[in-house]
């Protein structure tokens, strides 16, 4: 096969085409198609084929859909060649769409959609309709859908109701491309049906990228449904600086748990377009402390110095995790005046300045030391905080810190007065944390270290996953809302081999998910919780006293 005579076999091939010898062509056909011939000679019969008359050019590429062609260069200029003599001929596409083999119409089919030929559109509806294989239905689908007909609609809805995913994905996404309000307001009615329906129909929405979807999309964030505020909030990351205006529109009217996410959302993305509004939510002091925490951990991800100094009030929030999300933002926005209002607050001696050095020194903000160790007052206060109530994490971090900014006797000094906490009585309790703020991680680290434990820390529950199932801990404790894998499917990958007996998990969040209101009293919707493979719920903002009774429902210490 590889000795093939180049020049007489294209020589043959040309006059087949001149005498419209469709057999002997195909014959020729064949014995090109071997995976030992040369691809040039592939390629070069192709061109020829481009020159020869549709009647015979048809029937010839026909069938060599039907031919295995192992080669993929020459799979794609056999697809564009279908592409080029598709154009124009309309009746043709049709004829092959619906009288050739599997193979040979799945071709057709993709060609119509992309040539945008709307003359294929009466039969790509009656192959939607009357067509039971699913390869065929779905290229069918597609195809409709690019041609972008109004009246195309209804026939996608049905078909999103298809038990294939295949098929469904095909008709969420075909009615996305559609493009119109209408497009947009059907996909959103899609949303409550099933967890994979919920997450395509957001993925199609935000492909849309008007204003109209954009909004619509940015309002999935305050939805009740836990995988759709998750896709909602990944599909926004990728949109990019494009989703901040609607985002922060957004903030007028929302209510506690939308803002957090609208204001989470805009961290991720990182715009310093949106410092100006996140920063109009900290200086109005908003009665939630989930929603301050929120404004403060985006500050975090958007480091502006020249606003640095509204950040100061947030070391003295009556509420921890706020104020370590505070300092943790202060650390990446030093600037002359935040320093200068952080020695003032230092210098007051006060309950607000040993929770604010607290929080600089359990949230490891370490760039800012730099600027306070010159302030006795800071030196007194943080040399009790580190001895007498600093995890050992937290404490040799402190302690290296001093070291390396000229401050090895203030650290000595330290060292000398650490009050050592007894080990834990039992070695042998694994609990693994996860959460995708640092910050909190810090702080159950320093919760569950006061009270005799060592944490094992993630801030990507992916690489959480494989250990889990490995080293099987005695407690899982995770957040609820985290990019790409959120704390319930984080949950479910647990329970495929672990009940809630062998592992018992704690979700932590500021959600009203699991919560329902009944004669105005909130309480925790046990079916809801039973459902997901979760076996404790605990809301943010919490307590010592909160979490320790829930920890030692878990675990005797």
């Amino acid at each position: 096969m590889a000795g093939i005579n180049a020049k007489e076999f294209l020589d043959e091939l040309v006059f087949c085409l001149k005498e419209e010898d469709i057999i002997k062509a195909k014959a020729l056909l064949q014995f090109a198609s071997d995976a030992d011939i040369d691809p040039d000679i592939q390629r070069k019969a192709l061109v020829e084929l481009a020159k020869g008359p549709e009647k015979i050019v048809f029937p010839l590429l026909e069938y060599l859909t039907k031919i295995e062609i192992s080669n993929p260069k020459i799979q794609e200029a056999l697809y564009d060649l279908i592409l080029d003599k598709a154009y124009g001929n309309t009746d043709l596409v049709i004829k092959y769409i619906t009288e050739t083999e599997k193979k040979g119409r799945l071709l057709f089919l993709k060609a119509a959609g992309e040539l945008l030929l709307t003359e294929t559109a009466p039969v790509l509806k009656k192959i939607i309709i009357e067509n039971k294989d699913i390869d065929i239905l779905t290229a069918a689908v597609i195809a409709l859908g690019k041609l972008r007909l109004p009246d195309s609609l209804p026939v996608f809805s049905k078909m999103v109701g298809q038990p294939d995913k295949k098929i469904r994905q095909a008709a969420i996404f075909a009615i996305s491309e559609q493009g119109s309000n209408d497009s947009v307001d059907l996909l959103t009615g899609f949303i409550g049906k099933d967890e994979e329906t919920n997450k395509l129909a957001v993925e199609a929405i935000s492909e849309m990228q008007d204003l109209y979807a954009l909004d619509k999309l940015t309002g999935l964030l305050g939805s009740p449904i836990t995988n759709v505020r998750d896709t909602a909030i990944d599909q926004l990351m990728k949109l990019g600086n494009k989703a901040t205006p609607i985002l922060t529109q957004a903030f007028q009217n929302a209510d506690a748990d939308y803002l957090v996410h609208l204001v989470t959302t805009l961290g991720y993305i990182g715009d310093p377009a949106a410092i100006t509004p996140i920063l109009d939510i900290i200086n109005t002091q908003p009665a939630d402390a989930n929603i301050r925490q929120a404004a403060y951990e985006a500050m975090e991800r958007i480091p502006s110095p020249k606003t640095a100094i509204s950040l100061v009030q947030g070391l003295q929030d009556p509420v921890e995790s706020v104020r370590m999300s505070a300092a943790r933002a202060i650390d990446r926005n030093l600037s002359k005046a935040l320093v200068a209002g952080l020695r003032n607050v230092v210098r007051e001696g006060s309950k607000d300045s040993k929770n604010a050095v607290a929080a600089l020194i359990d949230s490891e903000a370490g760039n800012i030391f730099n600027f306070l160790v010159e302030e006795e007052s800071f030196l007194e206060i943080a040399k009790t905080h580190v001895a007498t109530k600093a995890d050992s994490s937290t404490r040799k971090s402190f302690l290296k810190q001093m070291g390396t900014i000229g401050q090895k006797a203030f650290a000595e000094s330290i060292a000398k007065e650490v009050i050592e906490k007894k080990e834990p009585e039992n070695k042998t309790i694994q609990i693994f944390v996860i959460d995708d703020s640092k910050m909190m991680l810090k702080l159950y680290q320093n919760k569950l270290t006061t009270i005799g434990f060592t944490p094992v820390t993630f801030d990507r529950p992916e690489d959480a996953i494989p250990q889990i199932l490995q080293k099987k801990p005695s407690l899982v404790i995770t957040d609820l809302n985290m990019p790409n894998i959120s704390g319930l499917e984080l949950t479910r990958e647990i329970r495929k081999k672990f009940s809630k007996q062998e592992i018992p998990i704690l979700m932590i969040t500021t959600q009203s998910d699991f919560v329902e209101e009944k004669d105005g009293d909130i309480k925790v919707n046990d079916t809801v919780l039973t459902k997901s493979g979760i076996n404790k719920i605990l809301h943010k903002p919490f307590t010592d006293d909160e979490f320790h009774k829930v920890i030692k429902s878990f675990i005797n210490f």
